[in-house]
């Protein structure tokens, strides 16, 4: 059976402090490189594409009246955890306590049902899915299921029925993963951050091509840093492959983006928010009974 092509946008809206081996550098920075936000939304809005913005709970307030604005203009608002610490690394009555609270404050900020949630280093399990779940949380976004990547689990799908690549349902509840290509058998995120934006272009490229052309459903996601204008500070106390993380392919990134967009239209897909992926889901599932 074949199915309409979906694309989805995302950032998870975080400050540079926030980048998670700077903070667990415990190097301080005076700089929050915010404006990468806006730069990315100039360039989705150029396409007329819809993002779904996974916000830290804590961040929420200072930047309030900028995240109305693009939930005006048709942008939609997620959770990316209270604040931007690894729910692996905290006992699950502490996330519960923490989210529950964070996504009420989001509510009544923007007087918009908060219904996603994606983890800061997409570090998430069963355990913290059935919270979102009792929270009333309609979807997540963190599987990823790629171990090199710090902070990650292999998360156990079990009891969610697959609907697509990486698309995953249990009762009214979805998990959204992250796209993945292959090098040599061998899985590889495509969907954006630091693998897309420190990769040689021609390959990740060619990878991107390969699943958009093979896969009915894409997800794009990275940080305000990465697309600022500012100048990224040198910070020499950090590793050397995280200077090189902080910095390479910052000014090509969006070029990057525009190329993709026009690879995925190309391919025919549609492009949505997450919120509207529930209701496509949710009318797909209707419809093959």
């Amino acid at each position: 059976m074949s199915h309409k092509k979906y694309a989805v946008f995302t950032m998870d809206v975080e400050t540079f402090a926030d980048t998670e081996c700077i903070s667990s550098s415990g190097i301080p920075v005076d700089v929050d490189l915010m404006d990468g936000l806006e730069e990315y939304l100039k360039i989705l809005d150029k396409y007329r594409i819809k993002s779904t913005l996974f916000t830290v709970g804590d961040l929420a307030p200072r930047i309030a009246d900028r995240l109305r604005g693009y939930i005006a203009g048709g942008h939609r608002i997620a959770l990316h955890s209270y604040a931007h610490i690894a729910p692996m690394t905290v006992p699950v009555e502490q996330f519960r306590e923490k989210t529950r609270r964070a996504k009420q404050r989001l509510q009544e900020l923007f007087d918009v049902d908060i219904v996603g949630f994606r983890a800061p280093c997409f570090s998430m399990d069963q355990a913290r899915l059935d919270v979102l779940r009792e929270l009333g949380f309609c979807y997540d976004s963190s599987y990823l299921d790629y171990l090199p990547a710090r902070h990650t689990v292999k998360m156990d799908m079990e009891g969610f029925r697959q609907l697509r690549q990486n698309i995953f349902r249990r009762d009214q509840f979805y998990e959204f993963g992250l796209s993945k290509g292959k090098i040599f058998g061998q899985p590889f995120p495509i969907s954006g951050g630091g693998y897309v934006r420190l990769s040689q272009w021609g390959f990740v490229k060619t990878l991107i091509q390969q699943y958009i052309h093979q896969n009915d459903y894409y997800v794009f996601y990275l940080h305000p840093f990465e697309l600022t204008k500012q100048e990224v500070p040198f910070l020499k106390e950090l590793k050397s492959y995280d200077k090189y993380y902080i910095k390479q392919g910052i000014r090509s990134y969006g070029r990057r983006i525009e190329q993709i967009i026009l690879m995925l239209q190309k391919e025919g897909y549609e492009f949505v928010t997450f919120e509207q992926m529930v209701h496509l889901m949710n009318t797909e599932s209707v419809r093959s009974g």
